[in-house]
């Protein structure tokens, strides 16, 4: 770190390294795609390095889509869940990925509303 910073910037940025990055969940441009553990297939997938895992197999299967849109909603539900994943899809004309929302637990998208 640059001995620049004043000392509230270097812990605040030494507490955004620490923390563990997110879980992305990707959907896929091309719906035919397997998983690699179990076979199947569906609308989100998550990668791994063998390659592509469903989300009954990652464990992530209970939870529910918030879409992208309500910055308020969003927040709540993340802050209210113990579990979350971003959602993104790659945009060919941009050639990145966007999000497009949150995978969050039902009882924190219930508390949320």
């Amino acid at each position: 770190m640059s001995p620049q910073l004043s000392e509230a910037k270097r812990e605040r940025l030494a507490e955004k390294a620490s923390r563990a990055p997110e879980l992305v969940v990707i959907q896929p441009l091309n719906q035919e795609w397997t998983c690699h553990r179990c076979g199947g297939s569906g609308g989100l997938l998550m990668m791994e390095p063998p390659g592509p895992a469903c989300l009954h197999c990652v464990g992530l299967d209970d939870l529910e889509f918030l879409p992208a849109g309500d910055a308020l909603l969003t927040r709540r539900a993340k802050a209210n869940s113990a579990r979350y994943a971003v959602v993104v899809r790659f945009s060919r004309t941009r050639r990145r990925y966007e999000r497009q929302g949150l995978l969050v637990e039902p009882r924190a998208l219930a508390d949320a509303l």
